[in-house]
């Protein structure tokens, strides 16, 4: 391995032009690996993260949508299952009103109000690939509806985890029907800005939405005014348009808003996870098998 993110210290390896694949570990500098790029020969480029919309830049540059021989793969389904269990974290959150449960903790006060349940909720996802299945288990354990929104319809419900699948233009219907929304989608040019005003102002007044895909997928400003006119119970993001997220941003500081700082998969054994999908596509390579997680890079996912 020769580790770097400047092209001084990459210069300096004897053995730089021998270079066969090469890991991208955001936020590395994309522009030193385009001049890293041009001395070497690889074979294969991989993100540690599982969306690649910081490399669409590169591939574009690079011309590698046209290059069938140089695979772009990605961290698909390392960080799954706690992106899941955060959205499930962030629904029981709003479901159960911890929020007053902790004020009435405080205050040293008996409120036995009526507890809500999950169960016969229905859960609307907004993107339908390997995190949003994971998210799909988790609330069928809970005895949850789940409906799906993907740009291919046709390839399914995931092996019946989604009750009923649709494509990009049913998201409004989805996006009525659902008590809570969870966005999965990558970052592209079709999807940014893809949760607006219509869709946020379609959801019902006791609906909550959740974003864990891409920052660049919701409109925050349009988030924000559904929100101040409570068309929305609440929300919870864990990416956001820019990062870290500003101090001057309307998102902070409002009581049904849950922000975190792009870390809901930023777990202990996040390396080790992310590491383990980087070996399985390795050991692909190394023996002529097909990758395991190749990214469609004309669609940049």
């Amino acid at each position: 391995f020769l580790v770097a993110n400047d092209m001084e210290t990459f210069r300096s390896f004897p053995k730089i032009k021998s270079t066969e694949a090469v890991l991208w570990i955001p936020p590395g500098d994309t522009k030193v690996l385009g001049e890293l790029w041009s001395m070497i020969n690889a074979k294969w480029i991989h993100s540690f993260f599982a969306g690649v919309d910081g490399l669409a830049g590169f591939v574009k540059e690079q011309k590698l949508v046209d290059r069938a021989d140089v695979p772009l793969t990605n961290g698909r389904g390392a960080f799954s299952s706690s992106l899941a269990e955060y959205a499930m974290a962030a629904i029981l959150h709003f479901n159960k009103q911890v929020p007053r449960i902790q004020e009435n903790s405080r205050k040293g006060q008996w409120d036995k109000f009526v507890m809500n349940t999950v169960k016969g909720k229905t859960i609307g996802l907004i993107g339908f690939g390997d995190i949003a299945k994971a998210t799909a288990k988790l609330a069928k354990a809970f005895g949850m509806k789940v409906l799906a929104v993907r740009r291919s319809p046709s390839k399914g419900t995931g092996g019946g985890l989604a009750d009923e699948v649709g494509g990009f233009e049913d998201r409004l219907s989805v996006f009525a029907r659902a008590d809570f929304v969870v966005s999965v989608l990558p970052g592209t040019k079709e999807t940014i800005n893809f949760c607006g005003e219509k869709e946020f102002y379609a959801m019902k007044r006791t609906a909550v939405f959740i974003n864990i895909g891409r920052g660049v997928t919701v409109d925050e400003v349009a988030l924000c005014k559904a929100l101040d006119a409570k068309k929305i119970v609440g929300a919870a993001l864990d990416v956001f348009h820019k990062e870290p997220l500003p101090e001057s941003s309307p998102l902070w500081k409002r009581e049904n808003v849950l922000i975190t700082a792009h870390n809901a998969d930023f777990t202990e054994d996040y390396a080790e996870q992310g590491w383990k999908v980087w070996q399985s596509n390795y050991n692909a390579m190394r023996s002529g098998k097909p990758m395991v997680t190749p990214v469609q890079k004309n669609l940049g996912y």
